[in-house]
């Protein structure tokens, strides 16, 4: 089964960071983003980015990085370091599971 998913951004590395631009037409994922975590700064928050790979000769092939938000500046996050550069981004949210594992 191939599925086309339209990127809503793009990955940058930025020296010591990563940042993640969405595309202003997709401005409602930050938008979205931002409602979620209410009061509390979208600093600090752990991020799922669910990305292509540029690298890989298969180009249905998606990664998801965990990373942590530690700026935004209207619909640029900066992140910490991820290791991809002009990966498009498919999905940006906010981690509200942070075991992985299974275990409690």
């Amino acid at each position: 089964m191939r599925i086309n998913l339209e990127p809503i951004g793009i990955i940058k590395k930025a020296g010591k960071y990563s940042e993640v631009l969405i595309y202003s037409e997709f401005e409602q994922v930050v938008k979205n983003l931002v409602s979620k975590v209410g009061k509390n700064p979208v600093c600090g928050q752990e991020l799922l980015i669910v990305h292509k790979n540029g690298k890989g000769d298969d180009v249905h092939q998606v990664e998801v990085t965990k990373t942590t938000v530690l700026d935004r500046v209207g619909n640029i996050l900066k992140v910490g370091k991820i290791n991809a550069h002009d990966d498009s981004v498919i999905d940006v949210r906010i981690d509200v599971n942070e075991d992985f594992s299974g275990h409690n």
